[in-house]
């Protein structure tokens, strides 16, 4: 494992990352929908997930060999945040965006079956439950569902998309934080098993309650006159 200043940075920034974006999801959950501090916070969630994303992708590569399984997660949530972050511009109908859009959701594709792969690879009998196989399974079920919306051509559903995003983003944080501070008190299936299970009912949800004809008629024409 590497030992110089650069890579302790970088496991400064990664944990540094993911709180960030823990504090200020929660924040954002329970603010307003569309209100300032909303906005605000869930600008401070995307910066937060970006920097811990982007510090563990690097981390990564920094061994040898890289550390596939971390790269590819990193790779995943990248995608999460930037589908997220994109969505209400797209309901406004903005093609460049959902064109970044596009580029996010094929890189969503590519490495959630990536990681699968890794995780198979890393499967034992002794090891049921593998987490690479997990998440990597929720995020090419989230991006796969994603890479239907057309966007521009149908503004209606930005909402959905992009909570649903962002929910997915969170479900990692919380597998970071279970990871790191809950493995002493429960085994590791439950570590795995709990933040997925429980980010996956909410993305379930938040799909249903978001993505009913109404409600996505009526979010459209909000977003559209510019109120995202």
């Amino acid at each position: 494992m590497p030992d110089d200043w650069y890579y302790h940075t970088l496991r400064f920034l990664h944990p540094l990352g993911a709180f960030t974006a823990f504090v200020a999801a929660t924040v954002a959950l329970l603010s307003v929908k569309g209100g300032r501090r909303h906005i605000v916070a869930g600008r401070w969630f995307v910066g937060g997930m970006t920097l811990g994303a982007t510090a563990g992708i690097l981390m990564s590569l920094r061994h040898s060999p890289p550390s596939w399984g971390l790269l590819f997660l990193g790779l995943v949530t990248l995608s999460f945040i930037a589908t997220g972050y994109l969505a209400p511009a797209v309901g406004r109908g903005s093609r460049r965006d959902y064109r970044r859009d596009r580029a996010a959701t094929v890189l969503g594709v590519l490495a959630s079956v990536a990681l699968i792969w890794n995780g198979l690879l890393d499967f034992t009998p002794r090891a049921l439950i593998e987490d690479g196989v997990i998440y990597g399974g929720i995020g090419l079920a989230v991006s796969t569902a994603h890479a239907r919306w057309r966007g521009p051509a149908d503004p209606s559903r930005w909402r959905v998309e992009h909570l649903t995003s962002m929910l997915a983003g969170y479900t990692v944080v919380w597998s970071f934080i279970f990871e790191l501070y809950i493995r002493v008190v429960l085994p590791r299936a439950a570590q795995v098993l709990i933040p997925s299970i429980v980010g996956s009912a909410g993305i379930l949800w938040a799909r249903r309650r978001f993505g009913a004809p109404g409600v996505a008629r009526g979010a459209g024409a909000r977003v559209t006159a510019g109120a995202a």
